[in-house]
């Protein structure tokens, strides 16, 4: 059976249409033929047929058109999985495949130099085109991924214009480009193509003035100037410059700007793009708050995710609270715990169960977190720019005094409203660069308030995971620039010592953006450890949050079930209870406290080992000691708990007791 998504939606046995049924159920079919051989989620294709006004009945009449699509279908391709449906089939029977197969065949052809066959292929892509993509539908998955494909249609056109113009047909393609440029204003690729066609067609000021065309565009439409490399076409076409009849256009094909989708936890909204074919998922998690969609408008920001793209599969969120994810109400901030939890949602949203996770600067606390607590979904983890401890300590001089940290958090908010001058800080070697500064400017205004920023950083600033390195069992890979004005590259050797096996490589530099300047030693480590690592076994150990309430009754068991925990122990000395972290563990604690006022209870954070289903080890025998140490009505948590908690509004007050030199702290 043969399935078309280029044009109407159709599907033929042989030669006989398929008779697909209704509106509902063909929408469904799409979304499934989106994602062919992945599991999409019953609550993702809810949300793609219906979107908000989905009916108490969405899931029920899912099951209806599934049912229904089964007696259309041959044999059990259409597959009910644990989570929800997927179609297992030949990727050859799906036309968008046979069309990127073709597209990437052609592109491989250009890049070879062939560009008789690169042009030859383009060709039979784009003739796989019947009319637009999904024009039918009005379904809110429709309206994302018609516009994906519409992109990657416009890619491999891009592409075939630059085959053709290395075989001389530039005079042909001038009327094509006109009709192209009028309908695509804001395509650089094609105002280039465009200029050079002109140029060699011997129409050197049309060249010049096809270029003003398109700076007046960019500047009125989006805020920008024009990229370097246009800029430098227009400077060779005023030299007369003899190699540009006989090169192609600039600028390589990009990767189509991915659909922005969304994935749900606990009511908050978690944006997120997928691109990259590769057998490898590489879970890209950026620091602070700069918004994914805007990293598609950098061209140096493009280079870098077409190279991580090129050996794997990359997914990319905004955290909860910036960028296109859900806002947050004001003085509200997430915590660690609560961002693990969106990112297992946004892998689940992606069928990933298993992936490499690059963690850049502030976001290295939450990937080390992530593998941590959650080892059996990390094959490896690599770590660029980080820190893992947001302030100077006796023990850790390399993070920032309280008073520096006051005034950085200062110069931030009142460069808010001239965001571009915080370059000094992240960027010492491009701060006077005027594409990057309007880049950078325009991203951190679109990601999030001043008030929200800096937010951001005073709970990065109040976070010390140091403990946790140590229970970090995956093979690491961490990187720092050794020049890093943000953050020391002490920071990052630190990190490397303490987690069992990792790698350290110094990268040269004083820029903490990782994008500016030359990318190759980063991305050349990241290839070689990302496609070298071996996937590691199953875990033996896992990091976990531990409750200890010197009761078992039900009334304590049902607190530990509507926090989500799980019953390790209970009997007539009390009850043991481990937790994803130590925010739900201690709101659990308060619960059970509120309900009996002289419970004592403890709360650790440690390693502990998994034994027959449950969680075992000296984490769970310390936080048992902690609870036995509480007075009556008392929450007693280790100093590892509360450096977990950084925007939880939690309180703690000092203890006079310590327990084997660990410090503890009460729930105020």
């Amino acid at each position: 059976m043969e399935f078309r998504l280029l044009g109407p939606l159709d599907a033929r046995d042989g030669d006989v249409a398929v008779r697909l049924g209704g509106v509902k159920q063909r929408a469904l079919l799409a979304v499934l033929l989106l994602n062919a051989n992945r599991t999409v989620a019953r609550d993702r294709l809810i949300d793609d047929i219906w979107g908000d006004g989905a009916p108490d009945s969405a899931a029920k009449m899912v099951q209806i058109h599934v049912s229904q699509l089964r007696k259309l279908l041959p044999g059990d391709m259409l597959r009910t999985q644990p989570s929800g449906y997927s179609l297992e089939l030949s990727p050859e029977a799906v036309d968008l495949h046979r069309f990127e197969q073709l597209a990437g065949a052609g592109r491989g052809a250009l890049a070879d130099g062939d560009c008789e066959s690169a042009a030859a292929r383009l060709r039979e892509a784009l003739g796989l085109w019947r009319g637009p993509a999904l024009a039918e539908f009005s379904e809110p998955f429709a309206h994302s991924e018609s516009r994906r494909l519409e992109e990657l249609r416009l890619a491999a056109l891009e592409d075939r214009i630059e085959a053709d113009l290395a075989r001389g047909r530039h005079a042909d393609l001038v009327a094509e480009l006109d009709g192209l440029i009028a309908r695509e204003p804001l395509r650089e690729r094609l105002r280039g193509q465009h200029m050079l066609a002109l140029y060699r067609s011997g129409r050197q000021a049309d060249a010049l003035a096809a270029y003003r065309a398109a700076e007046r565009a960019l500047r009125e439409e989006l805020g920008i100037q024009p990229s370097a490399e246009l800029r430098d076409l227009e400077r060779r076409i005023l030299a007369q410059d003899p190699e540009l009849l006989t090169q192609a256009a600039p600028s390589r094909a990009p990767i189509a700007p991915p659909t922005t989708r969304y994935a749900i936890n606990g009511g908050i909204s978690l944006a997120y793009q997928v691109f990259g074919s590769g057998d490898i998922d590489v879970l890209l998690i950026t620091g602070w708050v700069l918004p994914m969609e805007l990293f598609w408008d950098d061209p140096a920001y493009v280079r870098f995710l077409e190279r991580i793209a090129s050996f794997s599969r990359v997914i990319m969120c905004d955290k909860r609270g910036t960028g296109q994810s859900d806002r947050l109400s004001p003085g509200k901030t997430p915590t660690l715990e609560e961002r693990m939890g969106d990112l297992a949602v946004v892998l689940d949203a992606v069928g990933s169960e298993r992936c490499a996770i690059f963690g850049i600067s502030e976001a290295v606390m939450l990937a080390a977190l992530f593998a941590a607590a959650h080892p059996e979904r990390v094959r490896s983890l690599i770590l660029y720019g980080g820190f893992a401890r947001g302030m100077s300590a006796p023990d850790f001089p390399w993070g920032p005094t309280f008073e520096r940290f006051e005034w950085f958090l200062e110069r931030v908010q009142e460069g808010w409203a001239d965001p571009a001058s915080l370059l000094r800080y992240w960027a010492p070697s491009k701060q006077d660069d005027p594409a990057l500064r309007a880049w950078w400017a325009r991203s951190l205004r679109f990601g999030a308030s001043p008030t929200a920023a800096a937010q951001w950083l005073r709970m990065t600033a109040e976070t010390d995971i140091r403990d946790v390195l140590p229970s970090i069992r995956v093979p690491t890979l961490v990187l720092h620039p050794e020049g890093d004005r943000i953050i020391k590259s002490e920071n990052g050797r630190y990190i490397a010592e303490h987690i069992p096996g990792a790698e350290y490589v110094g990268l040269p530099g004083e820029d903490h953006l990782w994008w500016v300047g030359d990318q190759e030693p980063l991305l050349t480590a990241v290839e070689r450890f990302v496609t070298g690592a071996s996937v590691p076994p199953a875990p033996e150990r896992v990091l976990a949050t531990v409750l200890f309430a010197d009761r078992g009754d039900r009334a304590v068991s049902e607190q530990v079930a509507a926090f989500g925990g799980r019953e390790l122990e209970r009997g007539r000395d009390g009850l043991l209870a481990s937790f994803d972290g130590p925010t739900r563990a201690i709101r659990c604690a308060l619960a059970i406290r509120a309900a009996a006022h002289d419970i004592r209870t403890g709360v650790h954070t440690g390693e502990c080992v998994l034994a027959d289903g449950g969680l075992a080890g000296i984490a769970v025998d310390v936080c048992a000691r902690i609870g036995a140490l509480a007075e009556p009505g008392e929450i007693l948590v280790s100093r590892t708990v509360t450096d977990l908690v950084a925007g939880s509004e939690l309180r703690f007050a000092r203890r006079d007791r310590a327990l084997d030199g660990l410090d503890l702290l009460a729930v105020a």
